[in-house]
């Protein structure tokens, strides 16, 4: 060993000290610096030899000294004290700093304390990186959080499920909407792919084998509608869709896709096709009586033209007379019928013609009691018109169908009213709408009856009475009142009567 290195020990004590870069510096109790290493230079900008006998007060500052005395108050009673604090140093220069205060004991008492300041300012910047990262990843785990409840709320509002199947182990992963739909358990876990045949019906589950084998084989993916089971026993349609997943080589290690609950739209479909087809039949039911009504109008006309002529013919006897008179009878009822199918059929296909004018109500009121009046008298009834004090009424109408209309009421309440009852007709002037009423004190309706009597060829039992009709004017009135912008309902009790009542708009300013 070299003897030198006794010899030269504080030289190199002072040589070690004054390489490092923290402040080392000895205060003592009356706070003058007793030793300082080169660091206050690099710091505060004063040679350290310079510093011995300078109070710390000088050094700091008083800003900064007032800062630092409440710890230098507590190491001078013998407390290590240990603090961080930002240091101005030339030029503006600012350093994070961590301060050790150390007490220096001789005897028990303290003589001065061991200053030790540690610049920590990068340890600061990647502190505040660190927090900063965090606050960024914290942000973004807070977003991911609500992502995923916004998916699931999303999910859950647009009844879609997601899933994804591990090919290999054989796990299946539901999203939560997914256990709602099936009407399963999310505490338990999710069938095995075999499994998924108790949630389908079993033709659906032959098609969704079929899809996911041709999916594992070809890679592409599927989509198909579905019925399935839920676990209450219900059941429901869906719309299922997969799509493989591959591996870096490749090779198909996963299926995920979504089921969407479409049971609804399922129904709505069922129902529009059926509404399709009823709508075709009763289209082509329509055309047939139209047809077939055009076929039969011909040959009544001639049957009805050779009875006119018997009846015309003086020299033809009484018993054949009577019976041209029967024949003639028979083709009017009949061709009254058919002008019914017709005019049904008509509008039905929506080919009915309605040409509305500027027509008074009471003219053509007293034109259709007229009509039927004589009816009303074989029948031994009263029709009357109740009296109506104000302004004449007028109405934009087709009189030739609102007259069809109220003839046929007439007519129904002259068939369906006992000898002896009263028919009353009224109009009620109620503002922009006026109210035309055929009320009779017949047998009245039930309410089940009420529920059919405008259904076409619906008759209420009368089909099995004498009383003639097939059950198309009360449906053909309500069509033409439709057809003129006015509306045609019913009221009636059993054994007291039954009220039909039309409204239409009045023309305006009238």
């Amino acid at each position: 060993m070299n003897d030198s290195f006794g010899r030269d020990t504080s030289q190199h004590l002072r040589m070690l000290v004054d390489h490092v870069p923290s402040m080392l510096a000895y205060w003592d109790r009356d706070l003058r610096c007793r030793f300082a290493n080169r660091a206050y230079e690099t710091w505060f900008g004063v040679d350290p030899d310079g510093l011995v006998g300078t109070s710390i007060q000088d050094l700091l500052g008083p800003q900064l000294f007032a800062l630092n005395e409440l710890y230098i108050e507590a190491v001078l009673k013998g407390h290590q004290q240990v603090f961080e604090r930002i240091v101005p140093g030339p030029n503006g220069a600012n350093r994070h700093s961590l301060a050790t205060y150390i007490p220096d004991l001789v005897d028990g008492e303290v003589v001065g304390f061991i200053a030790h300041v540690t610049e920590v300012t990068k340890l600061k910047e990647t502190e505040a990186s660190l927090r900063a990262e965090i606050s960024q990843r914290e942000l973004a785990n807070d977003r991911l959080r609500a992502s995923e409840s916004s998916l699931r709320e999303a999910q859950r509002l647009g009844h879609v499920g997601s899933w994804e199947w591990e090919i290999a182990d054989d796990i299946t992963i539901w999203s939560e909407e997914l256990y709602s739909i099936f009407g399963r358990d999310p505490k338990r876990l999710s069938p095995t792919y075999a499994e998924h045949a108790a949630l389908y019906k079993p033709d659906s589950w032959v098609r969704l084998q079929s899809a996911v084998s041709k999916a594992l084989q070809t890679g592409e993916p599927y989509s198909l509608e579905l019925e399935y089971v839920r676990a209450d026993g219900m059941s429901g349609w869906l719309e299922a869709r997969g799509e493989v997943v591959r591996a870096d080589r490749e090779e198909i290690v996963r299926l995920r896709g979504t089921v969407h609950e479409v049971t609804m739209r399922h129904l709505e479909e069922e129902a529009r096709i059926k509404a399709h087809a009823f709508e075709s039949a009763s289209r082509n039911k329509s055309e047939l009586m139209s047809r077939v009504s055009h076929e039969l109008r011909t040959p009544l006309n001639v049957i009805m033209g050779f009875a006119h002529l018997c009846q015309a013919d003086s020299t033809i006897d009484p018993k054949h007379r009577h019976w041209a008179d029967l024949i003639f009878a028979g083709g009017q009822q009949m061709l009254h019928l058919v002008e019914e199918l017709l005019d049904y059929s008509a509008a039905e296909l929506g080919q009915i013609a309605i040409s509305p004018v500027d027509s008074e109500l009471a003219p053509l009121l007293q034109e259709c009691l007229d009509e039927v009046s004589e009816l009303a008298r074989s029948a031994r009834l009263t029709l009357r018109m109740a009296q109506s004090d104000g302004a004449p009424i007028e109405l934009c109408c087709d009189p030739k169908r609102l007259k069809q209309v109220l003839r046929n009421l007439l007519s129904n309440a002259i068939k369906y009213t006992p000898p002896g009852g009263v028919i009353t007709v009224s109009v009620a002037d109620l503002g922009s709408i006026v109210e035309m009423a055929v009320q009779d004190t017949g047998v009245g309706l039930s309410p089940g009856q009420l529920e059919r009597i405008f259904q076409p060829f619906e008759r209420l039992g009368a089909e099995r009475s004498a009383t003639p009709g097939m059950g198309l004017g009360l449906a053909l009135s309500r069509k033409m009142m439709a057809l003129m912008g006015g509306t045609l309902r019913v009221e009636s009790k059993v054994g007291v009567g039954t009220t039909f009542t039309v409204s239409m708009s009045k023309l305006s300013g009238r």
